[in-house]
């Protein structure tokens, strides 16, 4: 909740213009359109309830990956465009993926043979998987590793009937919540608008043409209409209800799952594990950040998506699971250090019944036209490795429906604000020389997370840093960065959307108090303020009974 208050209504700089494109919802889809959509030249706003990136797009594995096991449901074309994206997502923000080796232990021959075919077809769709990309993003073929190496490498794994593991690659995504705030920032430089802690209230159409959008500013208390052409219902897991705000009724069926994970203390080595539960599912065990995360459940969600919450039944479920895949492995809920969930929309056919497992990760954009809503799209489904096709897609749908030109799509060639490098060892050195006098350590932490926005950061004044729970470090030049670029409201905002200081576990009493302090002098907070923010960074490491 934000419970700060302000005379300055933060909308008025939007003045009455009308707008080309309205965005509802601040997830990786919503971020992605507003990029694109910007780039071509469209006058657009993004507009979200909570904070960007706090539903859906928080609660993923940190991956972006073809999707080995679409193959299984025949799904090529969907394989095929993720393998294609996690390329593009590599040439355009390098900074924000890694190459990540995942081994799949074997118990049976004929189970070696038929992940050996799904090997080689992953591997012929992926056949321009390091064109045109970093040297330090190049993604490696395939490999079988004997017994004794697959021991080696997951000495935790079930030896009993072990012959052996597969080993594949594809890319882990260390802060997917930066990630899509980094779209939004960069959309912003392009003339792109975007405001969190905005909820949509109402929406109407126009007599002439476009709608009237009602929101309602959760930071000052002010309300505010918005005039625009077209909308866009990017709201994932609210996207139905952000159809019947409008009056839009229709025959998909949008389904939520549910998804939990869970960071502990680290299990692994440098390889992603995965292991198979008693349902048949997959398990991932993730190396991330000195942690290991683990994850995920998949199950239908048929609840109210606001009143959505993590159970400690269900933590304990995902710990047994592990726990019996996962040879010698004996977590307790003490070892787990932070924990996260979020609901996936996935869109069926109201005949289908299939399980949420097995439901397929493709998107469908939808134009309301004939339903007596033209200019009215949603984006439904997908997934987090294809959100910037979807955007291409649905942005062309847009374009053919407004009367004025243009500019083609350019998001699979444009880089991010942190994207424009070649490789790290370039980027650190042109850096040292460009700041003799800070520490390459430094540096060099800097450029991995943040790429060449690098060159910004380190131009801030120094000042105080902070050791977090895995080890690592966060710098005051970023702190600042943060706060001044990023739309922090919150110290949630802060902590677990943007630095990634919470989630691999809590900060020390005094360090966490330290750096409390340290935001709410640069946000002008209160003591009142200041203590409230506390308590709701607090209890973000606490489960609901159950």
């Amino acid at each position: 909740m934000v419970n700060v208050i302000s005379k300055k209504n933060r909308l008025d700089v939007l003045g009455n213009e009308e707008y080309d494109i309205v965005i509802i919802g601040g997830g990786i889809t919503g971020a992605n359109v507003l990029w694109d959509a910007s780039l071509r030249g469209f006058k657009a706003l993004l507009l979200e309830k909570n904070d960007y990136a706090s539903g859906t797009t928080q609660a993923t594995s940190k991956l972006i990956h073809g999707g080995l096991r679409y193959l299984k449901n025949l799904e090529f074309g969907l394989v095929r465009e993720s393998l294609r994206e996690r390329r593009i997502l590599a040439k355009i923000s390098p900074h924000a993926v890694r190459t990540l080796g995942f081994i799949v232990p074997l118990y049976s021959h004929t189970a070696r043979y038929v992940l050996k075919a799904g090997m080689e077809l992953y591997n012929l769709l992926s056949y321009d998987r390091n064109s045109d990309i970093s040297s330090d993003r190049l993604i490696p073929r395939y490999h079988w590793n004997s017994l004794a190496e697959t021991i080696y490498k997951t000495p935790s794994a079930n030896r009993e009937e072990l012959i052996g593991s597969y080993q594949y690659y594809d890319y882990a995504n260390i802060n997917p919540e930066r990630h899509t705030s980094e779209f939004i920032s960069s959309a912003k430089e392009r003339g792109g608008h975007a405001f969190n802690y905005t909820e949509v209230k109402f929406i109407r159409k126009q007599n002439r043409a476009g709608y009237i959008i009602g929101v309602y500013d959760k930071v000052t208390g002010k309300e505010k209409t918005i005039l625009c052409k077209t909308v866009v219902n990017s709201a994932g897991p609210w996207a139905d209800l952000i159809e019947s705000i409008a009056g839009v009724t229709h025959e998909k069926n949008l389904v939520r799952s549910k998804g939990i994970h869970a960071v502990v203390r680290n299990i692994c080595s440098k390889e992603c594990i995965i292991l198979q539960k008693k349902d048949g599912s997959h398990l991932f065990v993730i190396p991330w950040r000195n942690k290991t995360i683990i994850g995920t459940t998949d199950t239908k969600y048929e609840g109210d998506p606001n009143e959505f919450s993590v159970k400690e039944s269900e933590i304990l479920d995902l710990l047994a699971e592990v726990n019996r895949s996962f040879g010698f492995s004996t977590l307790t809920l003490k070892d787990v250090d932070y924990y996260y969930g979020g609901l996936r929309p996935l869109v069926e056919d109201p005949t289908e019944k299939s399980e949420t497992y097995s439901a397929s990760r493709k998107s469908e954009i939808m134009h309301y036209a004939e339903e007596g809503f033209p200019g009215f799209f949603s984006a439904l489904g997908g997934k987090y490795t294809t959100s910037r096709s979807v955007a291409e897609s649905l942005v062309d749908r847009i374009t053919e429906y407004l009367p004025n030109s243009a500019r083609p799509c350019s998001t699979h060639l444009e880089p991010l604000l942190g994207g424009h490098y070649d490789n790290l060892k370039t980027l650190t050195t042109e850096l040292e020389k460009k700041f003799p006098k800070i520490d390459g350590e430094k540096i060099e932490q800097i450029a991995i997370r943040y790429g060449s926005l690098a060159h910004k950061i380190l131009q801030n004044k120094p000042g105080a840093n902070f050791k977090l729970a895995n080890g690592e470090w966060i710098f005051e030049e970023e702190i600042f960065h943060i706060l001044e670029n990023d739309d922090i409201v919150s110290a949630t905002d802060f902590y677990f959307r943007r630095s990634g200081v919470g989630t691999i576990g809590a900060l020390d009493v005094k360090t966490n108090q330290l750096l409390i302090a340290r935001i709410a002098k640069q946000l002008y907070w209160d003591k009142k303020r200041t203590a409230f923010e506390s308590k709701l960074v607090d209890q973000r490491y606490i489960w609901a009974k159950g």
